[in-house]
């Protein structure tokens, strides 16, 4: 059973924002030995969708849970995928059916699973995807299909493929990692222990018909773009897995907000060029270390409009807490919000919410040794004050 601890948000504001605007809880359980890892939030048309991964006694992979949360927050109830494990970010929303997507892994066969719920957690679309084994990474195109990175062990190739919401295979081409260049286990370790060195497996779109994924590709961990012909048509080459990419985003053109890494050292880039036509090194990109950031830290990017537009960089400190980075356009840090202080917390995923509030999800620790699910949704008001 599952309580809801509420910590209140620290707001700049005479007024203190209504619960549905900004709020901070923790999902605590009476069980004290359940673990929780989650993955993404979606809002949808009557409040919040958590999808988590959660231990398994008859699994080392992780199970598969959803969580409902009402406007305010409070939790309502939790769906248990019995039958699946390995939960895919991220969760995506269709608006026109109001259902929420995600892809899981069949324990069995290994192969990728589309699931789709509706807001009441119930399941509207479970579809296999044939052929498609170990789901990485997935992103929302364009034309309303799925993007999904996903890994063919037995052909030792990197997969990406366009899936419509039904779960039928639209597009699509496989990469080979290299002679010799079998990965298979540093993925099996990446899906049994994230929380210790996550590999940053991500995918999405430039352009219509122009794609991207960072993955396993002759024999580094490397951002490739692709148009889904046979041969990419650009490479940002990692460092076998010890140097490269942890996030992307598309600004315009061959424009990129990126996070990278060096070993256990991590930078950002609010913006610059990559070549999505030509081959060339991610260890070009490193403008130096930035010490407050926690090695091998998830991170994610996302835009941010409130009278002007930013980049936002998610991240975790060494000191255990979540940091979040506003960058304008012009390259500068104009704002910083930093989520924890006796607890330590982990970072999970970042959202804007409908209402242009910002929507972090992540862990913390209750009584110091329980590891819990926390979300922060924070008003747009709050955002205006710790923007200079």
């Amino acid at each position: 059973m599952l309580l809801v601890l509420v910590f209140p948000n620290i707001s700049c504001s005479d007024e203190e924002p209504a619960l549905s605007e900004s709020f901070f809880k923790i999902y605590d359980d009476s069980n004290l030995d359940v673990s929780y890892r989650p993955i993404d939030v979606v809002e949808t048309v009557d409040g919040f969708i958590i999808l988590t991964g959660t231990e398994l006694s008859k699994s080392d992979f992780m199970g598969v849970s959803l969580i409902k949360i009402d406007e305010e927050g409070n939790y309502e109830y939790e769906s248990i995928l019995d039958d699946y494990v390995v939960p895919i970010g991220k969760v995506h929303l269709n608006e026109s059916d109001s259902n929420s997507y995600f892809f899981v892994m069949n324990p069995t066969s290994l192969e990728a699973i589309l699931i789709g719920v509706n807001p009441q957690l119930e399941i509207e679309v479970e579809s296999t995807i044939g052929g498609i084994n170990y789901p990485l990474s997935s992103a929302r195109l364009s034309n309303g299909n799925l993007l999904l990175q996903s890994y063919d062990p037995l052909s030792q190739e990197t997969e990406i493929s366009e899936i419509a919401l039904d779960g039928s295979y639209v597009g699509g081409n496989r990469y080979s990692i290299g002679p010799g260049g079998d990965v298979e286990e540093e993925i099996i370790n990446h899906y049994l222990n994230a929380s210790e060195r996550p590999l940053p497996f991500f995918c999405g779109e430039v352009a219509s018909g122009s794609y991207y994924f960072n993955g396993f590709y002759n024999y580094s961990f490397s951002l490739v773009f692709t148009d889904f012909s046979d041969s990419p048509s650009g490479v940002v080459q990692g460092q076998s897995s010890n140097a490269g990419i942890r996030a992307a985003l598309p600004l315009s053109g061959s424009e990129f907000a990126v996070s990278g890494f060096q070993f256990d050292e991590n930078y950002q880039l609010s913006s610059t060029t990559l070549s999505t036509t030509g081959i060339s090194s991610s260890a070009d990109l490193y403008p130096g270390n930035m010490a407050e950031v926690k090695p091998y830290t998830p991170v994610d990017i996302i835009r941010y409009t409130n009278s002007s537009t930013y980049s936002i960089f998610a991240s975790e400190t060494k000191g255990r807490q979540i940091l979040l980075n506003f960058y304008s356009d012009a390259g500068e840090i104009i704002g910083m919000r930093r989520i924890g202080y006796l607890n330590p917390f982990t970072f999970s995923s970042i959202k804007v919410g409908s209402d242009n509030s910002l929507l972090v999800l992540g862990t913390t620790f209750v009584a110091g040794r329980f590891e819990r699910i926390a979300l922060n949704k924070i008003s747009e008001n709050e955002i205006a004050g710790f923007i200079d």
